[in-house]
Formats: C-alpha cells, sequence, structure tokens
C-alpha cells in the first residue's frame, strides 16, 4: 500500500476540502500575507474563470478566488478579509468576474471593500472586456469556448504573462472576439491553442486578416501532450511561453483536468516566485508523455546537488491519488535510479557510438534523451542519460510538432 502523504521529498500537495478550500489553500502559498486585489469568478463558469487569470499578473497582483452566483462561501469571505486587498493604482480592492450575482457584490462591500465588475453579455463577451481592461496586450491566447477544458493549461501563461484569453467558435470568430484582437493592433501576436477539432482553419485565417502579426498553434491529440507541448513552447521573440525544454530545476503543478477548479487554482502558482506551467495526470496514472517530458528535462545528475526539480500537486486524494504523487517525486527526482535508465559520466575519447554500443541502446535515443543531435561531440566529465530500449524494437513514431507556425 502506497504512503498516505500530503508532501514528499520533492512534491508540494496544494488542496482543501473543494473547490472553494483548494483555491484559498493555493492563494495563500502564492500571497502569503498580502496582496493588491482579489479577483472573483464563478465555480460554475470555466470560462469566466479561464480569463480571469489574466487579471493576476502585475499591476493587479492578487488571486483567483472562487464563488458560488448566489454568495461567497465563508472559507473565501475569510480570505479576502484576511488578504485585506490594498487596491493597485487606484483599482478596486475586489473585481467580480463575469456571471456572478449582485448578492456576491453586496457581501464584498459589506466587508469594506471597494468592488467593481468586468463582465459582458456571455463569457466572449467578457473575455474580451477583460483585454479592453488590459489595454489590449500584444500578446493574446486564443481558446475554443465550446469545448471549456480543452485550454486549461493556457491558465498558467495567462498568469505569468498577463495575456489575455479569448474564445472562439469552431468555425466562427465571434464578432465580440474578433474586435478584441483588432483593437490589439496590426502587430498583435495570437496563440491558437488547440487543434483544428476545436478552432478550425476557417477561424485561423480570419484572425490572419486581423494581425500581420505571429499567429502560432499549439495542438497535440489530447490533454496530456497538450499540457506537455504548452510547457515547452516559447515564440520566436521570446515573449511569450516558458520554454522549459532545458534540463533544469524546474517546477510544474500538476492537476487532473477532470478537475476544472483546481486547474484556476493552480495556474496561481504561475504567479511570482513559482513561475510553473501546468501538467495533466490521471488520478490513477502518470501518463507516458508526461513521464518522457519529465525525464527529458530532469538534470539527472547521479547525486543529490542543486539544481532540483520540484512538483505542486494540486488538488486531495480522489483528484491525484498519493501513489501518483510519489510516482511524480521519483520521476522528478535527480538522483533517481530507475531500472530502465542509468547516468553515464563521458570518459575521454567517448563517442555517441561507443556509448551505444556499451549499453546496448540506440544513438538515436540517447541523443534525443539528451537533446543531442546525432553527430555531437561529447564534453569529458558530462553526464548522460542512458535510456534504456532494446536494439530491434519497433521505432517510437515521432511525435506532432509541438507548435506550428506560420
Amino acid at each position: 500500500m502506497p504512503l498516505l502523504t500530503v508532501d514528499s521529498p520533492n512534491t508540494t500537495r496544494v488542496f482543501g476540502r473543494g473547490p472553494y478550500q483548494t483555491s484559498v489553500a493555493a492563494t495563500q502559498l502564492v500571497f502569503g500575507r498580502r496582496s493588491n486585489a482579489v479577483i472573483l469568478a464563478s465555480v460554475e463558469q470555466p470560462l469566466d474563470a479561464m480569463a480571469a487569470l489574466s487579471l493576476v499578473h502585475q499591476p493587479i497582483d492578487g488571486p483567483v478566488l472562487l464563488g458560488s452566483p448566489e454568495g461567497i462561501d465563508p472559507v473565501v469571505r475569510d480570505e479576502i478579509r484576511r488578504l485585506a486587498p490594498m487596491g493597485a493604482e487606484g483599482l478596486a480592492q475586489v473585481i467580480i468576474v463575469g456571471a456572478l450575482g449582485d448578492a456576491v457584490e453586496q457581501q464584498v462591500a459589506s466587508l469594506g471593500f471597494s468592488v467593481m465588475r468586468l463582465a459582458g453579455m456571455n463569457a466572449y463577451h467578457t473575455a474580451a472586456e477583460i483585454a479592453r481592461f488590459l489595454g489590449y496586450p500584444g500578446d493574446i491566447m486564443l481558446l475554443s469556448g465550446e469545448h471549456p477544458l480543452s485550454g486549461l493549461c493556457a491558465g498558467a501563461m495567462a498568469v505569468h504573462g498577463g495575456v489575455p484569453v479569448l474564445f472562439t467558435l469552431k468555425d466562427t470568430l465571434p464578432q465580440e472576439t474578433a474586435g478584441a484582437i483588432q483593437a490589439s493592433g496590426d502587430a498583435a501576436n495570437v496563440f491558437i491553442v488547440g487543434g483544428r477539432d476545436l478552432v478550425s482553419d476557417n477561424v485561423e485565417a480570419a484572425v490572419r486578416d486581423l494581425t500581420s502579426g505571429t499567429v502560432g498553434r499549439i495542438s497535440a491529440e489530447d490533454l496530456f501532450d497538450l499540457a506537455v507541448k504548452f510547457a515547452k513552447y516559447r515564440s520566436s521573440d521570446g515573449r511569450f511561453g516558458f520554454g522549459k525544454t532545458e534540463k533544469q530545476g524546474h517546477a510544474f503543478t500538476f492537476v487532473n483536468p477532470a478537475k476544472w477548479q483546481d486547474a484556476i487554482s493552480g495556474a496561481l502558482l504561475a504567479h511570482m516566485g513559482k513561475h510553473a506551467p501546468v501538467l495533466f495526470c490521471r488520478r490513477d496514472d502518470l501518463p507516458t508523455v508526461v513521464r518522457d517530458y519529465l525525464l527529458r528535462v530532469n538534470p539527472a545528475q547521479g547525486r543529490p546537488e542543486p539544481p532540483f526539480m520540484h512538483a505542486f500537486i494540486v488538488g486531495d486524494f480522489d483528484a491525484i491519488s498519493p501513489s501518483v504523487q510519489l510516482d511524480i517525486d521519483d520521476t522528478i527526482s535527480i538522483d533517481r535510479k530507475a531500472d530502465h535508465e542509468v547516468v553515464h559520466t563521458v570518459a575521454p575519447g567517448d563517442s555517441l557510438l561507443r556509448i551505444a554500443r556499451r549499453y546496448g541502446v540506440l544513438i538515436r535515443d540517447i541523443a534525443s534523451a539528451n537533446q543531442l543531435s546525432a553527430e555531437a561531440g561529447l564534453k569529458p566529465g558530462s553526464r548522460l542519460l542512458i535510456p534504456y530500449t532494446v536494439i530491434g524494437a519497433p521505432p517510437t513514431p515521432p511525435a506532432p510538432p509541438a507548435q506550428e507556425l506560420h
């Protein structure tokens, strides 16, 4: 039986009894004792909550907490009172986003805080209103509004860079969304998150008609692979994306995508000091695509010295089991010694061919695991991860491209 643990050497679990307590737990971890503002979004409306995440960034510098349309849960109310938001640059202390009722506004006002509301006639309009409020930044993310869970991994970038989130129908760009893109300027960069089954070529063409900037697409066949590709992505100008492809001491946030409220709370860990993109796992399984990615960026030094990796597990044991948490812990440990890999220290005169023959693995697998070209020279004293793949085994099909830039 796995150890029932909240934290482990390389992981920290952030959770509560339900979405309200979890959002408060994430807020306390990220913001500590202070915030400039508090942003309230509906626990029932994932599009509103996703759009609200771009408000977390400075200068607003405040968490997204979840509320019910009928009122604020006592644990959320107490957290607002504890944070005592100061207001930022003349803004209200509490910002209410989207479909939260008048009862919420009245409750906030009764606590003595100033309130403002960012809301439109629907979620598409609300997202466009948030982009307007932010001054129409030059980078925009475009997600499916018909499949709200398909773009959850983008929430961390909204927090990390204050990048607005806009929504579209599969085959039609809504007027509110088109207007926000156009208002962002002739050179606005638009990053589509999701495949053509969610955002069609027709919509992509409509976006291109509105801007001369970069129009990129990050797509994959499932949410797990999409989150990996999003974590790896960085735009050519370096402004957009996490770009986590090097073997360094990265931090990641893990959530179960079936628990979308946990993904909203987990996105807060991409804020100052954490900068952690979101990766997905199932309750009882760490998908292979996620495990392989973690191994590729793991410094894997073979002895316990920095840089270390760390994982934040957001959600209770019904969302992500203790066994998966410990599996993640083992995978990101830099001194792990799994039965399917070893770490080789390069000796003078070593080549990829000699090392491949020694361990009975393919040159291309060593090169891929260490992000080297097959012709790369090797520096004595450096360490290589040796993934055990038996020569003669069926070749692994190439992965789809992490991004499509036009």
